[in-house]
């Protein structure tokens, strides 16, 4: 049984040693796909102007009054 395992796990590591003799590394891509990499990048990673928002206070004053809640209760039916 044991000479069956290590026969198998032989076998799948040669397989595996296959397969990575069969692999291509990847393609460099082409200088034109660069430069327009490049150039999206640059735009969008420019930092973005901050704004300031300012608020009057005096014109918030003139908010609702708060709305009183009555919560009905139902009545059972016995």
């Amino acid at each position: 049984m044991a000479t069956k395992i290590k026969l198998m796990k032989l076998l799948q590591e040669m397989h595996a040693f296959a397969e990575l003799g069969r692999w291509q590394a990847a393609s460099k891509p082409s200088p034109l796909f660069l430069v327009q990499l490049r150039s999206h990048m640059a735009e969008t990673s420019r930092s973005r102007r901050r704004l300031v928002i300012r608020t009057d206070l005096k014109d918030s004053l003139d908010m609702p009054h708060p709305v009183r809640i009555n919560h009905v209760k139902e009545e059972s039916a016995s």
